[in-house]
């Protein structure tokens, strides 16, 4: 897809939220990257080409448009600010190396719109002539400013020419640093938000009639509209024999599908299927629209080591090196004990923890057990104390009356021991936060396997937490398996603080691209993603002419 000249405008009222399977575009961006110089501030030669005026020069403008470049907006800027960003009479600068190396990461990433411009530039980056220079200054400026203009434009009503009038001539590789965001996964959502926009354009996709559910080997004339939808963005073939037979390549499009919106992968199109089938093109443009908002707004650099759980996905990674190190499904909060946002640093872990029972989950959840049957407490290891002081005495349980205003009030402290009715599980992962919440085990992994998993009280729950402990331990050579094992068996509440603090980033992605270039979707379980959009202003997206 290129950005080209004669936008209009699709105005969106409101953000909400957002599907198509894989990013497109036509990559002609050399897999090589290329060579870095680093900046030095030993004074440049200077640039002898005439930029004010290089826009007159026949042949030009075409050429820079052919590349998806806007001349109109190069020509004004260099008129107004003619000295060169990027070259000098030596051919590219520190500054220059620096910006073409971040375009050709945004444009592999997915930022296909300069992908003509970067191999352009690429091209011309031995340059010999000052007419080769000169284009090859506007190649690098243009396409900064296609780059800056499609990984802000799904949020922000902005031209090109404003975004290169964010150009600090003093500062002109920080300048372009702030226009470019450096994580790849922002510019693979980049990528599938221009592409969702094509989809837009071009009418969007068909809808599915609801009625009974559809699965494999049925024939039914809705089986044709689904054909048709998922032809769309997950690949069904549209030249079966029988169109309205479910046959084997359909059902495969339909698990693709259910996988990139967090629906059991069961081949099976039920209710919630085509209620996630039917959601317009609009609506899915609009989620991601935001998501890239957000990130903007918010995300720093995580560096290549970090814990990330995306709750709205109930599923957490640990990079490594900026390898992905391990990854899990997770547990985390109901819709009314929801797992909030936060970074911190998980700087200790405690194996067979102790769990204080939070007042809240006591009054509310254990006290009715504990009035149903008196034994609760004992059977399930937990001791009750007299207050949240330490010390505190301890109290038999028999000697309280839990129907009394006083029990129900719920002042006493509930603390579960550690063992394997413990609802922390054999370990627990603490990180500073002023939620009290933390990744632990859980006696309940049954869990897991669901598709929506909003169960916890708003802690992450992990489904084998000592694995993850034996990941987190293993550069430390006093914590190797058969001294983790040995810990456990004991029985005996053990904290250790970690070496080196592993960053931790609890986020609430709706929209993203996986490894495998799929764009996921996920349900706004909180509503996060509404209450935002209905605080920002309408959203006036540019939309790329064909």
């Amino acid at each position: 897809m290129s950005f080209r000249l004669g936008l209009t405008l699709l105005v969106l009222t409101s953000l909400a939220s957002p599907a198509l399977g894989e990013p497109t575009g036509d990559n002609s961006v050399p897999h090589v990257a290329p060579a870095t110089t680093t900046a030095t501030t030993t004074p440049a030669p200077g640039f002898s080409g005439d930029l004010a005026h290089a826009l007159e020069t026949p042949g030009l403008p075409q050429n820079l448009a052919d590349l998806g470049l806007d001349p109109a907006s190069l020509d004004g800027f260099y008129k107004s600010r003619p000295a060169a960003l990027w070259v000098d009479d030596q051919g590219l600068t520190g500054n220059g190396h620096a910006l073409l190396n971040a375009l050709w990461q945004a444009a592999t990433a997915g930022c296909h719109s300069i992908d003509a411009a970067v191999a352009h530039a690429q091209a011309l980056s031995g340059a010999s002539s000052t007419a080769e220079r000169t284009e090859l200054e506007l190649t690098l400026t243009g396409a900064l400013a296609e780059a800056a203009f499609a990984a802000v434009a799904p949020f922000e009503a902005v031209s090109k020419a404003e975004l290169l009038d964010r150009i600090d001539a003093d500062s002109v590789g920080a300048s372009a640093a702030l226009m470019l965001p450096g994580e790849a996964d922002y510019w693979a959502l980049v990528g599938a938000f221009w592409s969702y926009l094509d989809l837009a354009n071009a009418g969007g996709w068909p809808t599915v009639p609801a009625g009974p559910k559809l699965e494999q080997g049925m024939k039914d004339p809705r089986v044709a509209a689904l054909r048709a939808r998922l032809a769309v963005t997950d690949g069904a073939p549209l030249d079966a024999a029988e169109p309205d037979l479910f046959d084997p390549p359909l059902a495969e499009a339909v698990e693709a599908f259910q996988r990139r919106h967090g629906l059991g992968d069961d081949g099976v199109v039920g209710f919630k299927s085509i209620d996630a089938l039917n959601v317009p093109v609009a609506s899915r443009l609009q989620t991601i629209a935001y998501n890239l908002k957000k990130r903007h707004d918010t995300e720093a650099d995580w560096g290549d080591r970090y814990i990330a759980v995306n709750i709205a996905a109930a599923t957490m990674v640990f990079v490594d090196g900026g390898k992905t190190a391990y990854e899990t499904n997770t547990v985390v909060g109901r819709t009314d004990r929801q797992t909030p946002e936060l970074d911190s640093q998980v700087n200790r872990l405690e194996f067979n923890p102790y769990w204080t029972v939070p007042p809240k989950i006591a009054r509310v959840d254990l006290l009715p057990k504990m009035q149903k049957d008196p034994g609760y407490f004992a059977a399930h290891g937990i001791k009750i104390y007299s207050s949240w002081e330490e010390p505190a005495e301890e109290i038999d349980p028999d000697t309280i009356d839990w129907h009394s205003a006083e029990a129900k009030a719920m002042r006493y402290r509930l603390r579960q021991e550690p063992g394997p009715e413990n609802a922390l599980g054999p370990v627990k992962f603490l990180f500073p936060n002023p939620y009290d919440v933390y990744l632990h085990g859980t006696n309940h992994p049954d869990l897991f396997v669901k598709p929506a998993r909003f169960f916890s009280s708003g802690c992450i729950r992990l489904p084998r937490p000592i694995e993850f402990a034996s990941v987190v331990l293993r550069d430390d050579p006093s914590w190797d398996q058969t001294r983790i094992d040995g810990v456990l068996q004991s029985g005996v509440n053990t904290p250790v603080r970690l070496a080196q603090p592993i960053p931790i980033h609890l986020i609430y992605r709706t929209a993203w691209v996986d490894g495998a270039g799929a764009v996921q979707f996920r349900d706004d379980i909180y509503g996060r993603d509404k209450r935002g959009m209905a605080k920002s202003p309408t959203l006036v997206v540019s939309q790329a002419s064909k």
